[in-house]
């Protein structure tokens, strides 16, 4: 069950009669609606009944709907009923407008499809969560993960940044439970986590989490000291080693130099030109920037996605109104590229083979 207390929401269930006492909604009534169908009840009326009145109705034709969205609404161009709470939307509609319920793909009925989640318990605002979610299963209608506040996830109502953190949850999508902790560790205490994905791989990581802008640029840098690293050590490093150990005798069969050979080694290095000596340490000097780069992004990936998150998050709200445009835009310009990344790590790949096939 979840809770609405005044607002806006309140003009939904205005009105309406509670199924369990009959009286009809009022702007002030204390109302918790059923997570799956949506019916409304007083606060006291579903803690009387111990549960949804609609129970054995979930998730078939029968199912509870607001009036204007039952059979009638068919005929208003809203027949696309949705396979979790029974509510009729517009045939246009790929969320569900009561629920968030996706509206494309197998229903629960189709062989392979998830069955659709049914509470586990009567407790009112529980939901069938073990810490009283009242978001209903995986921590709100459609999906998203759970909401444990005792582990640092916080709850959808919660904000960051002034964004609830359900539609963070929503906006992310893939591994929400650790960026939500983070996020809000971020926020109240100012503890970051290092992001070992963004260390590893910095321009993917970017990329793969649609930070396009920045993923590409970091991507450039990256490639750029990776070509100039290997364009040095094969045209210059490599050349003077060659030089130095064929000058001192050592072969690939030299498993230990001896110390005759080390000692004629760095005797020959101390008579290099300088600029020979430089080149010899560009390769090193790449290293070590792009170590440098790495660990940056390492420690700072995380309050960059946050500022993306928060950024795109309320750009949507901003020009989007109606909730099924702001799920549809959360859905497409959040989560991640997947195909781009296995496309970066085909082409990393095949370029850490370049220089053995043309040298």
């Amino acid at each position: 069950m979840k809770l609405l207390k005044g607002g806006s929401c309140m003009t939904d269930y205005v009105g309406l009669n509670c199924p369990v006492c009959g009286k009809t909604f009022t702007a002030e009534d204390d109302i918790v609606v059923c997570p799956i169908c949506g019916a409304p009840y007083h606060r006291h009326c579903y803690a009387e009944a111990g549960k949804c009145v609609f129970e054995e109705k979930h998730g078939t034709p029968d199912a509870w709907a607001p009036p204007g969205k039952g059979k009638e609404a068919g005929e208003q161009g809203r027949t696309k009923r949705c396979p979790r709470c029974g509510s009729f939307n517009s045939d246009q509609a790929l969320f569900c407008e009561q629920c968030g319920q996706s509206l494309e793909g197998k229903r629960p009925n189709d062989p392979g499809a998830a069955p659709p989640y049914v509470p586990q318990n009567n407790a009112p605002f529980a939901g069938g969560q073990p810490d009283g979610n009242p978001f209903g299963q995986n921590g709100f209608p459609g999906g998203p993960p759970p909401f444990y506040p005792a582990a640092g996830i916080p709850g959808p109502n919660e904000t960051i940044d002034g964004v609830p953190a359900g539609d963070v949850a929503r906006f992310v999508q893939t591994n929400t439970q650790y960026y939500l902790t983070v996020f809000m560790n971020l926020k109240r205490f100012r503890r970051n986590r290092f992001n070992f994905c963004a260390f590893l791989f910095p321009g993917a990581w970017m990329l793969y989490r649609k930070l396009y802008k920045a993923g590409s640029i970091v991507t450039a840098v990256m490639f750029g000291l990776y070509i100039a690293s290997a364009w040095v050590t094969e045209h210059f490093l490599n050349p003077i080693i060659q030089f130095l150990f064929l000058q001192t005798g050592i072969t690939g069969d030299t498993l230990t130099p001896s110390n005759e050979q080390i000692e004629k080694l760095m005797e020959l290095i101390e008579k290099l030109p300088s600029y020979q000596v430089t080149l010899m340490a560009v390769p090193a000097l790449i290293f070590l920037t792009q170590l440098i780069l790495m660990l940056v992004f390492g420690f700072s990936a995380n309050r960059m996605y946050l500022k993306h998150c928060i950024g795109k998050i309320t750009a949507i709200r901003k020009e989007t109104t109606r909730p099924s445009d702001n799920a549809v835009r959360m859905q497409e310009e959040g989560g991640v590229n997947l195909s781009l990344a296995i496309c970066l790590g085909i082409c990393y790949f095949i370029l850490s083979y370049i220089p053995s096939i043309f040298y």
